[in-house]
């Protein structure tokens, strides 16, 4: 009993490591999951207080881009944000941020977005699947989601997954 008693604290210790090994690393997160549907039925408001469904946005491809002022990762995707949104419309989610924040972030690091959703409460994230910031959706013209980008946009990530998408009739 005593020698049990002696490596109990070593036992706990190396099952306690393996419990934080497992919470820590990162579960592995498809990207084709949700695709080939349409975009969520919502009616949301934008960072400068209008209205509007995602309906409405049906009519041409789109970028959908979650984002949040708080959000690093997002910092650093900015630049190429700004390069894509000169030949296609991005649309964003300001993702459970306060638009105070967001309209000042935009202003001072440049807007690539035509429309900012305000998503506060994360409910288009929610309809979406989101996982957290940043995730990039390509939008079909009929409102369909075609391709989903976890985590930051690169320029090869964009090449090879959304462009090609497009690039076809």
């Amino acid at each position: 009993m005593s020698r049990l008693i002696r490596w109990l604290p070593l036992l706990l210790g190396l099952g306690l490591l393996l419990l934080l090994w497992h919470a820590l690393t990162p579960a592995q997160v498809d990207d084709e999951a949700g695709l080939n549907r349409p975009l969520p039925e919502l009616t949301l408001t934008t960072l400068e207080g209008q209205r509007l469904s995602t309906a409405q946005l049906r009519g041409r491809p789109f970028l959908l881009n979650v984002w949040a002022s708080w959000c690093a990762n997002c910092r650093s995707e900015h630049p190429l944000l700004l390069e894509i949104g000169q030949s296609l419309p991005i649309l964003g989610i300001s993702y459970r941020d306060k638009p105070a924040a967001a309209r000042a972030w935009l202003e001072s690091a440049g807007n690539p977005y035509q429309l900012v959703l305000d998503d506060g409460d994360g409910a288009l994230g929610l309809a979406l699947g989101v996982v957290g910031t940043p995730e990039s959706w390509l939008v079909s013209a009929d409102g369909r989601l075609l391709a989903r980008h976890r985590g930051v946009l690169t320029k090869e990530a964009w090449q090879r997954r959304f462009l090609p998408l497009l690039e076809k009739p």
